[in-house]
């Protein structure tokens, strides 16, 4: 039986709490970075990167963008180098030890750069309206004890991500993720690219890396927490990765980057990595001001 969306997160948030204090080989697969981008990140980062492409070859300068799954914070310093200090680049991870590290970071990068331009954030990445540090926070003064603090528990997230939402609507020209939308339980998959989708401002694109299959994955693989968290059991069949950005709304879907040797073979199904760019309301040419208004 497959796992819970529950389960899901509990192995995915074991694995990597582990991988942010020591090096998980495992989680990687081999991406040529450019190296003069990885020269201000501190080791400890580059050691405990669990990424599978460089979605930052597609951005530009002075853009907005929007890191999800940042873990320590790698794509996130490389793309503040890219967009330059007229840019931003926000960073959303739900694992605190993942964001420590970050964060620790954060400062040394600032020097060597001479700017500041990057943040982290907590949060699911698909649910990117609730704030998961600021409902901690209320939590503190509100403790759930009974179904009454329940019912006010699920009103304050309402409300939450309706009147400060971790990210607002159409507030970020680029969405960048390494390897992590396959971290994310099937159930939530839909609500994913969905809130990729309304983030993004009108032309606006998403510049996507992550681990697919040839073959539908197995249910068998489904039930195995290790390969959950391991980048496996909850890749997208090729094709449907695809259609996923279609069904939510994107346009002008395009694969440009695929390895053409497996990462992986679990029981006969192949793995491998793919960099998949796709536009909101037909942008194509990058910039949300080129952008028709009827598109919002």
């Amino acid at each position: 039986m497959a796992l819970t969306p529950t389960e899901v997160e509990a192995a995915v948030a074991a694995r990597y709490r582990a991988g942010a204090q020591a090096v998980e080989p495992e989680l990687c697969c081999h991406v040529d970075y450019e190296p003069e981008l990885l020269r201000v990140i501190p080791a400890e980062v580059l050691e405990r990167d669990y990424g599978c492409g460089d979605p930052s070859r597609h951005l530009r300068r002075a853009e907005t963008v929007l890191d999800l799954g940042s873990g320590g914070g790698k794509i996130a310093f490389m793309a503040a180098q890219v967009v330059g200090p007229q840019g931003r680049v926000i960073g959303v991870d739900v694992n605190p030890e993942m964001l420590a590290l970050a964060r620790r970071a954060r400062r040394q990068v600032a020097d060597a750069l001479g700017y500041d331009n990057v943040e982290f954030r907590r949060g699911r990445i698909q649910d990117l309206g609730l704030d998961l540090e600021g409902l901690a926070a209320w939590l503190a003064s509100h403790p759930v004890t009974d179904l009454e603090g329940l019912d006010a528990l699920e009103v304050e997230c309402a409300r939450r991500r309706r009147e400060a939402p971790l990210v607002a609507d159409g507030s970020v020209d680029v969405v960048v993720s390494n390897c992590v939308l396959n971290l994310v339980a099937t159930e939530h998959k839909a609500n994913l690219f969905s809130e990729i989708h309304r983030v993004l401002r009108c032309g606006g694109r998403a510049v996507i890396s992550d681990i697919v299959s040839d073959t539908e994955v197995p249910e068998a693989l489904r039930a195995d927490p290790e390969l959950w968290s391991g980048c496996v059991s909850g890749a997208f069949q090729e094709e449907a990765f695809l259609r996923a950005f279609e069904d939510a709304g994107f346009h002008e879907v395009a694969t440009v980057s695929r390895d053409d040797t497996p990462w992986r073979v679990v029981e006969g199904t192949a793995f491998r990595s793919v960099t998949v760019i796709a536009y909101r309301d037909g942008g194509g040419g990058g910039a949300a001001e080129d952008a028709s208004p009827a598109c919002c």
